[in-house]
């Protein structure tokens, strides 16, 4: 154990994030996947681009490229089509001087032409040989007008996709803009989650007197998830050293992670903690935050453990605080913090200083426009509800005494946590 176990303080989230920062060392191994299974994987080195994008000069608009200076500024112009250019479908030949080629968007720009003009801005013969632009309409166009121009959005041999990245859909069509069909990403962290207790059944059973159904690994395993890891279901663990210790010695030998809830605290059934003491070692436990105070992080050989707390509430937010830092740091994921957003409370909360506070919240706009939070009706780490009813959490420093109506909060949605 060692020495942030020893002493009574409770480490701040801060020095935790830090402290277990520091110990991890991220995934190396890598793989070739199709671009189609890359959504939500680490891209594992630099992309660079391979082409210019666009590829040549383009027509941003459905219209006819001409010369700038063949429109009269005194007396409408009438030019003569002297052919067409579509996407995939270019103009052949140099458009000759006086003359104009109907192009469609997308459509490479023909040699000669240095501007486009809308068709809705042209009078159009009804037999398309020639076209006529108004004075008004002259005076407003300018040479490279409705012109997209070649390497304008990418340049070849630049920077494309950073190393780190966790793959959005629109970073993968990036990367298939530039012909590129694999990529190369971080194999996904192994993760394995448990739940102990006694008095937990699994959904669908028979639920005895004195017993509750099992809700905390459908949180953890569904986050997991969401975050792109290889998740191993262990089930439930009864309170018993007998089954708690082989299930984690066995199940840290094959994963990076290991997740539990409940069994940390300090009750008499509480074995997980003992257990990852006695096969491994534990960093620290306890952590100034609420809800979620009986954190353990700790090491079984190589594989990563967190006991979190047993209430629903403190599994989540817990989850979402602590661990969800540390699997981004081991997948060798992009740092990022939550997003937060400054609101005000249209509430009353007294507490006392000394541990950072999440409390479940929704928000608002008011008749101004103003964003305002609202508070769940109870505040209880054991209301699963409030979960399923808030769209994000309000985040409470240390130091804060209190809130009262009219103050100004951060609020951190649920969208910039990724659980929505």
């Amino acid at each position: 154990m060692s020495d942030c176990c020893a002493s009574d303080r409770l480490l701040t989230l801060a020095e935790a994030i830090d402290t277990a920062l520091r110990s991890i060392r991220p995934i190396r191994q890598t793989k070739m996947v199709p671009l189609l299974d890359a959504y939500g994987r680490v891209l594992a080195a630099d992309l660079l681009a391979r082409l210019d994008v666009p590829p040549h000069d383009n027509s941003a608009m459905d219209g006819f490229a001409l010369y700038r200076a063949d429109l009269k500024l005194d007396q409408p112009s009438r030019l003569p089509v002297a052919g067409r250019a579509l996407a995939g479908h270019p103009y052949a030949d140099t458009v000759p001087r006086g003359a104009a080629v109907r192009i469609a968007t997308g459509a490479m720009l023909p040699d000669g032409p240095d501007a486009v003009v809308m068709q809705e801005q042209c009078w159009i013969a009804p037999d398309e040989s020639w076209i006529e632009i108004a004075c008004n309409v002259a005076a407003r166009l300018k040479p490279g007008e409705n012109i997209r121009r070649r390497g304008e959005d990418v340049r070849a041999d630049t920077l494309l996709l950073s190393r780190g990245l966790r793959l959005r859909p629109q970073d993968v069509s990036l990367a298939a803009g530039q012909g590129i069909a694999a990529l190369e990403v971080v194999r996904q962290p192994r993760v394995a989650v448990a739940s102990t207790g006694d008095e937990l059944f699994e959904p669908g059973s028979k639920l005895p007197t004195g017993a509750i159904y099992e809700s905390n690994r459908y949180t953890l395993i569904g986050l997991l998830q969401r975050l792109g890891c290889v998740v191993t279901d262990l089930g439930i663990l009864r309170d018993e050293r007998d089954r708690v210790l082989p299930a984690l010695k066995d199940a840290a030998a094959t994963h990076d992670m290991l997740l539990t809830s409940g069994g940390v605290s300090v009750g008499t059934a509480d074995l997980v903690k003992d257990v990852i003491a006695e096969l491994g070692k534990i960093e620290f436990w306890r952590l100034a935050v609420k809800p979620g105070k009986p954190v353990t992080f700790g090491w079984i050989d190589n594989c990563l453990i967190l006991g979190l707390p047993g209430n629903p509430v403190s599994v989540a937010v817990a989850f979402l605080m602590f661990a969800r830092p540390l699997l981004l740091r081991l997948m060798g994921a992009e740092a990022t913090e939550p997003l937060r957003l400054r609101a005000l409370a249209d509430f009353q909360f007294r507490r006392k200083p000394g541990r950072r506070e999440w409390l479940r919240a929704r928000l608002r706009y008011d008749p101004e426009q103003k964003p305002v939070v609202s508070l769940y009706h109870t505040n209880s780490s054991g209301a699963l509800s409030s979960l399923s009813w808030a769209e994000g959490l309000v985040e409470l420093p240390e130091d804060c005494a209190g809130v009262a109506p009219g103050d100004a909060v951060e609020y951190l949605p649920f969208s910039g946590l990724e659980v929505e």
